[in-house]
């Protein structure tokens, strides 16, 4: 009689566990044993179609709390077909289908275990079908199956045995390259060469650099040498060429794609189920962990950079990739904690809980210090790395770390005013960021020039000033995912809204536009391809119908999310006639609107104002806006006009300033305050009085000081001004009165009459009580 999968798994975990699960058997007494009796009367009652009183004897059995083991025996003796049939049964289907989503969790557990896949590994050379059996679970449970396979490669037992081993890694194809790469750490012979077998049987080329690296270490057996030398071949053979890159380049190749985070690498993350592998030379084993999503590729480049640079320590190209990467993991991590502050539904990953998410952040407390540690030259490098792969938060972050004057260096760095763009000069990429089409690049440029050396006239110097006079006034940042298939047209809409102003993210097709809207879902627009055609297809060629992969049900998808409801919504039209009429006509009232290819960024971006213009924006956009004005205000508020080439009075900049006084946050509006003081343009003493006045019954102390300091430095001798000074001398706060006075005697024009005033305000009097008086 042929032995069934499911069978075969289940004579598997009696055999690990010698779980007993005859009904007749069970006994009475204690919570466990009630469940079993409670879940043996449910089945029972099913068998003769009395289903309402199976549920009630289920859903009792389920109040017990029973273990998730306990459920799985039970879904072992009942069978899996048998379960499904009563999950369609009306009275039975939700109490069943809680049954077998406890159970899968156990058997997702069980697999996991070290005993288990050892026994598994035991059936291998068994009979052919229960080998067959084994291969495939084994499989099914992937690599972390690696390190159960791998040991048995140096136990000493049958050759068979191994053969066997290496075929179940094989079968895992691309998802087994990552420990069988780690695994070549090992200092038993044995290990290696059956680890290069099966990566020479893969063919995966994210193998080579590891391999060459093999190939020429000294220590390296003859044996190693000449089987890895095969699998060299055999795998550069994938690549269509004889010739392959040095491994110190290829290292540098797969660390780059981790950072630069295609969709390649996301598929790549979700095979390997986000661990990453490392050997462990003391207890000569493969380890592994699991990280969180949001960090895999980041943390996969770190570790492949550290590998190389141990092979290579003077590539210096390794380092400032190496910056970014650690930079990288600061990024995603302060992101997700600000996207978990306006979650309102739970957490699809564990990872993403706010307590996961601040164990990470005090993990990584220090890990600024560490890119702090590569100096400025590798970090203008990284910037640049950054930018080339579109890693915007990446390079802005290592900017802001560059306005530290002492760590940036600017004399050294920078091109002079006749240099042009140089490339022998680090700084030089701040500079040409300045003319970035990504907005926020461009403005984080601006603001970390303007924070470092204000005397220092460097090439594109004029640049700043109109940047930050921009950047302050920055509100109308909206960010648009596009969901384009064609490449061609997704490059030119991103280019078309780049161009407008708006901060841009895109996706090929439904299924990456939903992972970026899980790793960011703050878009204020989405667009998406009227014309987009499903692409996936089952192991027949068949086409997989899934939400995903059509303009309809994806939009579907979106209304039904709560954090996605709210968003509008844009449908493409091909540039044919007669197809963009019928699209059209099919979402007609289903969607905020229609744009037209070939993209034009007036069309699509006064479409994007127009739906957007009264929405409730999400908060995390609202603070990104925020920030990139106040930033910019701090560096100009940092900048002396007496001690700077700089032009701080120019209109732009004292309109710009002067336009965040009445409509921004407190914390802007400080930094605007100081930034209009240090400018020393006094004629805007009387609009920023005005706005004092207005503002007057409803500020808070910290508002009031910066006004009161503003108004000091600019001119506190005209009459508004000397109104409000002699008001802040009376208010209630010391910091108001004591801002104040300084304010007063910063007035060089100040006239004696006007002096005696103020301090006749200010007289104390001694006749009054708790002066001292005796």
């Amino acid at each position: 009689m042929r032995i069934s999968l499911l069978n075969m798994l289940c004579l598997l975990f009696l055999a690990v566990y010698g779980v007993q699960v005859q009904a007749s058997e069970i006994g009475v007494g204690e919570p466990e044993d009630q469940a079993r009796e409670l879940l043996s009367e449910a089945i029972n009652e099913a068998r003769v179609g009395r289903y309402k009183e199976a549920a009630i004897r289920a859903r009792d059995a389920l109040k017990l709390d029973p273990e998730n083991r306990l459920l799985y025996e039970f879904y072992l003796a009942v069978g899996d077909r048998y379960m499904l049939k009563l999950s369609e049964r009306a009275e039975l289907e939700d109490v069943m289908k809680e049954i077998l989503r406890r159970a899968h969790i156990y058997k997702k557990d069980l697999r996991y275990t070290r005993q288990y896949q050892e026994l598994l590994i035991t059936k291998l050379t068994k009979t052919e079908e229960e080998r067959l059996v084994a291969t495939r679970e084994l499989v099914a449970i992937g690599p972390r199956a690696i390190p159960a396979l791998l040991a048995l490669m140096k136990s000493g037992q049958e050759d068979d045995s191994r053969v066997y081993a290496r075929a179940a890694i094989t079968h895992m194809r691309h998802r087994a390259v990552l420990p069988l790469i780690a695994a070549l750490d090992s200092s038993d012979e044995r290990i290696v060469l059956g680890s290069i077998v099966s990566l020479s049987d893969i063919g995966d080329v994210r193998s080579l650099a590891r391999l060459q690296q093999l190939l020429i270490e000294e220590g390296t057996s003859e044996t190693v040498r000449r089987v890895c030398n095969n699998a060299i071949k055999v795998i550069s053979a994938t690549l269509g060429t004889a010739d392959i890159e040095p491994a110190s380049v290829l290292y540098f190749g797969n660390a780059l794609r981790y950072f630069r985070d295609g969709g390649d690498v996301r598929d790549e993350m979700i095979a390997n189920e986000s661990l990453v592998w490392d050997w462990n030379s003391e207890k000569k084993e493969l380890e592994y962990a699991r990280v969180p999503n949001y960090a895999w590729n980041e943390l996969m480049a770190e570790q492949t950079l550290f590998k190389a640079a141990s092979y290579y320590p003077d590539y210096a190209a390794y380092m400032p990739l190496l910056a970014a990467s650690l930079a990288g993991q600061i990024v995603e991590t302060d992101l997700r904690v600000q996207l978990a502050k306006e979650r309102t539904t739970p957490v699809e990953h564990p990872e993403e809980a706010a307590a996961a998410l601040d164990e990470r952040k005090k993990a990584l407390e220090e890990m600024i210090d560490r890119v702090i540690m590569f100096g400025s030259e590798h970090l203008c490098r990284a910037v640049q790395q950054s930018v080339v792969s579109e890693r915007y938060d990446v390079a802005n972050f290592i900017m802001r770390t560059l306005q530290d004057h002492w760590l940036a260096r600017a004399k050294e760095i920078l091109p002079g005013e006749k240099d042009g763009l140089a490339g022998d000069k680090a700084g030089t990429v701040l500079v040409a960021a300045l003319d970035h089409p990504e907005r926020t690049i461009a403005y984080q440029a601006a603001i970390t020039l303007a924070h470092l050396d204000p005397n220092l006239q460097f090439f594109g110097a004029d640049k700043v000033i109109p940047l930050l006079s921009q950047a302050v006034g920055e509100w109308g940042m909206k960010v648009v995912l596009l969901v384009e298939p064609d490449y061609r047209h997704r490059n030119a809409g991103r280019r078309a809204l780049l161009e407008k102003g708006f901060l841009v993210a895109t996706a090929k097709d439904g299924f990456e536009a939903m992972q970026r809207l899980q790793e960011t879902p703050v878009k204020d627009a989405i667009i998406i391809a009227g014309d987009m055609i499903p692409t996936l297809r089952n192991e027949h060629g068949g086409i997989i119908n899934v939400p995903e992969q059509r303009p309809d049900t994806l939009i579907e998808k979106l209304k039904a999310s709560p954090r996605l409801a709210g968003m509008p919504v844009f449908i493409s039209l091909p540039e044919q006639d007669a197809l963009a009429v019928e699209i059209q006509n099919a979402f007609d009232g289903k969607v905020t609107g229609f744009v037209k290819r070939p993209y034009n960024g007036v069309e699509m971006g006064g479409a994007i104002d127009t739906a957007t213009a009264d929405a409730e924006m999400p908060s995390l956009n609202r603070f990104l806006r925020e920030d990139i004005s106040l930033r910019a205000a701090t560096s100009l508020a940092s900048i002396n006009n007496e001690h700077t080439f700089y032009d701080l009075q120019s209109d732009a900049i004292i309109s710009a300033l002067l336009g965040t006084l009445a409509a921004r946050s407190d914390v802007i509006r400080i930094e605007a305050l100081k930034a209009l003081g240090h400018s020393g343009s006094q004629g805007s003493i009387e609009q920023i009085n005005d706005v004092y006045n207005t503002l007057d019954g409803e500020m808070s102390v910290p508002l009031r000081v910066a006004f009161v300091y503003a108004i000091g430095l600019l001119d506190p001798t005209t009459e508004s001004s000397q109104a409000i000074l002699a008001k802040a001398l009376k208010h209630d706060d010391r910091s108001v009165r004591k801002e104040a006075a300084s304010a007063v005697g910063r007035a060089s024009g100040l006239n004696t009459s006007d002096l005696n005033t103020f301090q006749s305000n200010q007289r104390l009097n001694v006749l009054a009580p708790g002066n001292g008086q005796q």
